[in-house]
């Protein structure tokens, strides 16, 4: 239990963290770009490590969860980062 505790715990913060990032761009006009393009780094990194996963796959079923994290990591961002968009 204490596992799931870390793991929500470690998606909220990267949410957060996004949350925070696309406030800033918002308020500084200035930061816009540079955090346009660390955002296209974060999700093209995130789209090479899910298809490592995948092409490294084995019998056993690991890889399985591994690729569901990182598809859970990539949905806290992206609902993290686009939430401050939202509502301005």
């Amino acid at each position: 239990m204490i596992q799931l505790y870390r793991f929500v715990g470690f998606l909220l913060l990267m949410a957060s963290t996004a949350s925070l990032v696309s406030l800033l761009a918002l308020l500084v006009n200035q930061l816009r770009e540079p955090f346009f393009i660390l955002s296209l780094v974060v999700s093209l990194g995130l789209g090479v490590a899910g298809t490592i996963i995948y092409y490294r796959k084995t019998d056993d079923k690991e890889w399985v969860i591994s690729l569901a994290f990182l598809a859970v990591l990539t949905v806290a961002l992206l609902l993290g980062g686009s939430i401050q968009w939202v509502t301005q």
